[in-house]
């Protein structure tokens, strides 16, 4: 019996050791085959491979809602190549792009390209995405431009650059490889579109106006600038500086040092002229008495002597008598210089700083406009100092924004807006997430503000050789000629056209300023810039309000 036990043991541990060297011989089978190259490579490649169509940012957005960017669609095209699909991915690519496609398409590895079409192959996968900017894109001084890694560099892409960067749609596409990196037949892609596609922010500007101006000032103005704004909010309706530049040719533009194109000549400081004659009149108003001011007469003879120092007017043979109403409309250097002196320095300077001058802006974040500079207190204690003053010469710059902020305070019963670039976000391009709203403080009495408003009225609409009077609409405004003490190579001083102004004028909707840079003669620079733009902006209204579908009747 112990024999018969020892011999089953004896098979038994026999037969173990046969399984346990089996075993072993299988692990280390496993473990070489694991450890293989090419067994590494083929679960390496044998997975799932991404392709990122699109990387969209967020959309900005005009007052209506309607996209400022990325308002060109194009094709982007995911294509996991295939003996199928090569010749339709070719045909639908650019002539001068085939060649590297074609080698694309040779290695058999999938990749993003553009395309003139959408492309239906089997494994080819196009979708229609906005180009960021066109060739022409509006308000391109405000929206700025994107660096090569697509970060915000100037402007709103700037200053919302993480909001916008965050905001937009990815767009994948993921498929199944083989060891070979080829695609896996019967195994549809997965296509992931993340992200909220219409979110972005949402701009003070109304791209329709933007339009106007853009189209009018580029074929009138070499250098200058245009603001439309609303009187009574501070708004920024449209702006536009001259020359522009295009974001998709930023070497052309950094390079053109002659007429410095990426400058927003709109937030700049100039000499402003005779605009300034708006806040003589109001500061004279308010320290004299506006019935002494309205009836004062001044007979014009051309120029005016100050303690010795002669001052000119720009009509040499003098405009004889005139009133406030006719100093205003004829811009006489000597009625404004006589009020001024009666008015004092002190008040002149203070009446101002309450309309904004000197006061910088903030459009929003960093977007500054540049409230511009006053004299001194204590330079304006000359008598000559303060004539230079009265007419808007002499230490004295603003930026065309200020200079709308100002003529706003005419249109809105005195108040002093605070402009304004943003109205707030959106996440799906129609619901408003509003900013705070801009504040605004009293700047002058609104009698007083009710009388300059009927004044540049009647400046405007009782002289037809102005240049500012509109056809279509009513308007009001000021012309300047604004010397800057600066000389071309020929010698001659270099001057600032600008016309401020307001339309319709009985009850203004916008107020609208425009620089004329070193073009000299508000009148024949500036003026008519503001009305043609006022008469196109009016057509706009009137065609848009003929549009509007007729209010149902009840009967």
């Amino acid at each position: 019996m112990r024999n018969y036990t020892e011999s089953i043991f004896r098979r038994t541990s026999a037969i173990f050791a046969a399984m346990v060297l089996a075993a072993a011989g299988l692990v280390g089978k496993l473990s070489w085959i694991v450890a293989s190259d090419d067994f590494a490579q083929t679960a390496k490649t044998q997975s799932k491979y991404t392709l990122t169509v699109a990387e969209q940012r967020g959309l900005i957005y005009d007052c209506k809602m309607q996209p400022l960017v990325g308002t060109i669609e194009r094709w982007q095209t995911a294509v996991f190549p295939t003996p199928q699909n090569q010749k339709k991915v070719l045909d639908a690519v650019e002539p001068e792009r085939k060649e590297a496609v074609a080698e694309l398409l040779e290695t058999g590895k999938p990749f993003v390209t553009e395309t003139t079409e959408a492309v239906e192959a089997e494994m080819v996968y196009s979708f229609s995405v906005p180009e960021r900017y066109a060739e022409n894109q509006t308000a391109v001084h405000l929206i700025g431009y994107l660096d090569y890694t697509g970060s915000g560099v100037t402007g709103i892409e700037k200053e919302y650059d993480s909001f916008l960067a965050g905001s937009g749609q990815t767009i994948q596409v993921t498929a199944m490889l083989n060891a070979l990196q080829q695609t896996i037949a019967g195994v549809e892609p997965e296509i992931r579109m993340e992200g909220r596609e219409n979110a972005g922010v949402v701009l003070t500007l109304d791209g329709r106006i933007q339009q106007i101006i853009e189209s009018i000032g580029s074929q009138m103005l070499d250098k200058g600038a245009i603001v439309v704004m609303d009187p009574y909010n501070g708004q920024i309706r449209a702006m536009a500086s001259f020359p522009a530049y295009s974001p998709l040719h930023l070497g052309e533009a950094v390079n053109d040092q002659e007429n410095k194109p990426m400058l927003n000549r709109a937030l700049l400081g100039y000499s402003v002229g005779s605009t300034f004659k708006i806040v003589t009149a109001a500061a004279a108003m308010q320290a004299l008495g506006r019935e002494y001011c309205l009836t004062r007469k001044y007979t014009c003879a051309g120029a005016v002597d100050v303690y010795g120092q002669v001052f000119r007017c720009h009509l040499r043979s003098g405009h004889g008598e005139l009133d406030m109403f006719d100093a205003m409309r004829e811009s006489c250097n000597p009625w404004f210089i006589g009020i001024g002196q009666e008015t004092g320095g002190e008040a002149l300077l203070k009446t101002a700083e309450n309309m904004g001058f000197g006061e910088t802006m903030m459009l929003y974040g960093n977007i500054t406009a540049s409230g511009g500079t006053l004299p001194s207190a204590d330079s304006l204690q000359a008598p000559a100092a303060v004539a230079n003053f009265s007419f808007g010469q002499g230490e004295l710059t603003a930026s065309p924004v200020q200079i709308a902020r100002m003529t706003a305070a005419v249109v809105n019963g005195g108040k002093l807006v605070s402009p304004s670039l943003v109205l707030g976000t959106t996440d799906d391009g129609k619901e408003l997430h509003a900013s705070a709203l801009p504040v605004s403080r009293q700047a002058i009495s609104s009698e007083i503000a009710a009388q300059l408003k009927v004044m540049l009225s009647y400046a405007v609409m009782s002289d037809d050789s102005s240049g500012a009077k509109p056809e279509l609409v009513s308007a009001g405004g000021k012309t300047a000629t604004a010397q800057t003490g600066q000389y071309d190579g020929d010698g001659n001083e270099l001057e600032q056209g600008w016309f401020t102004g307001f339309f319709p004028a009985d009850e203004p909707q916008y107020v609208m300023t425009v620089l004329a840079e070193n073009e000299g003669f508000g009148n024949t620079s500036a003026a008519p810039v503001f009305a043609q733009i006022a008469d196109a902006v009016a057509g706009m209204l009137q065609m848009a309000a003929d549009e509007e579908p007729a209010a149902e009747s009840n009967d």
